[in-house]
């Protein structure tokens, strides 16, 4: 039997999005191995409320404090905690590492569609990505897709590459009268085609409603609900969100009334230029939401066959996906049933020990 190894992984959840879900649900499946030691650090200990992993809280700012977290505080802490392997979750390595490093590459986004970031994040990710890159023993990637771009922007690092899907969470089914509950107290409208995801501007959002705006033409009745806060570039999607009532926008719905949104969606639309695995399409996926996605970097690796394939990132090729979605209840429920089927297929047991194999390479270098 291999020896216990003692993990120190660092997970900032003071932000929303996907990485701090993925640190999140990293840590408790990790804690649930008797292989592993896990002390995690964090901006956010409350977030990491797991019986048997060390929490240790290094409060963040936000803003341009993550440099004072990722590069002092970081290395103070790990100096104190005394690792075996040390795995930073989000694209960037602390300096002046004693041990052996494992980083998490999550997408390449920043460089494959760089005028959807801010100069500054841009250049923070690209920086600090070569950099982790360069000195990792071993880079987790969620995706084919993102491992393909890694090794083409960074060939170097080929031989150090572990793809390892993220798990995805079954979906909670909400009764009647939650769902007629959130319903009411989100004015969520009777039949809607949902989006989730920071607006801003590679979710390709206006395209989204621009969409339901058509099929609302042609005499169907039915809305958009886009859930999410506004990020970089969002100017287009919320001018469509504004110019009528064809959708409702919610910045924020806790994620026990997301599952209710969920289950009363008839469509969920994901026409996202890149995306390193789609944890938002992965939910909708779970709950059993029709999916229609962009035919583009991790989301088809995702889908498989579960979710229908746009040919072209425009609102008529959307229209086009939606209509046999919204007018044929069977169809409707073959893709509810196959996304169900795609999203058991992944799930954070496994990817636990995807990670370990990872941690075990880098100790082995």
């Amino acid at each position: 039997m291999k020896p216990r190894l003692h993990l120190a992984l660092s997970v900032l959840c003071g932000t929303t999005g996907g990485p701090a879900t993925y640190g999140r649900r990293l840590a408790a499946a990790l804690a649930e191995r008797d292989d592993v030691e896990v002390t995690v650090l964090t901006d956010a200990p409350d977030a990491l409320a797991v019986p048997t992993v060390r929490v240790v809280a290094l409060p963040m700012r936000g803003g341009l404090d993550r440099l004072r977290w990722q590069y002092v505080a970081l290395p103070r802490a790990l100096r104190q905690v005394g690792p075996d392997v040390y795995h930073d979750t989000k694209n960037a390595l602390p300096p002046r590492l004693s041990v052996p490093a494992v980083v998490t590459v999550h997408d390449l986004a920043y460089h494959t569609v760089p005028r959807t970031f801010p100069l500054a994040s841009r250049w923070f990710l690209r920086l600090a990505t070569r950099d982790a890159v360069r000195r990792a023993r071993a880079i987790v990637v969620p995706s084919l897709a993102t491992a393909a771009d890694l090794r083409r922007i960074h060939p170097r690092c080929a031989g150090r590459v572990h793809v390892v899907p993220h798990g995805i969470d079954p979906a909670p089914t909400p009764d009647a009268a939650a769902l007629r509950e959130v319903r009411a107290r989100l004015r969520l409208p009777e039949r809607f085609v949902l989006h989730v995801g920071t607006i801003q501007a590679r979710k390709n959002v206006d395209l989204v409603v621009q969409a339901v705006r058509q099929l609302r033409g042609e005499g169907l009745a039915v809305q958009a609900v886009v859930v999410g806060r506004q990020g970089w570039l969002a100017d287009a999607a919320l001018r469509e969100i504004g110019r009528d009532d064809t959708a409702v926008w919610l910045p924020h719905v806790a994620a026990a009334d997301l599952a209710a949104v969920h289950a009363l969606a008839a469509a969920f639309v994901s026409p996202s230029a890149y995306e390193g695995f789609g944890l938002a399409v992965a939910d909708a996926l779970a709950a059993g939401v029709p999916t229609v996605i962009a035919d583009r970097s991790s989301l088809p690796e995702l889908c498989g066959d579960a979710a229908v394939r746009l040919p072209t990132l425009d609102a008529a090729a959307i229209a086009a996906a939606l209509r046999p979605i919204l007018t044929d209840a069977a169809h409707a429920e073959a893709l509810r049933s196959a996304g169900r089927r795609r999203a058991a297929a992944f799930s954070w047991s496994a990817a636990a020990a995807g990670h370990v194999a990872a941690y075990r390479a880098a100790l082995a270098d």
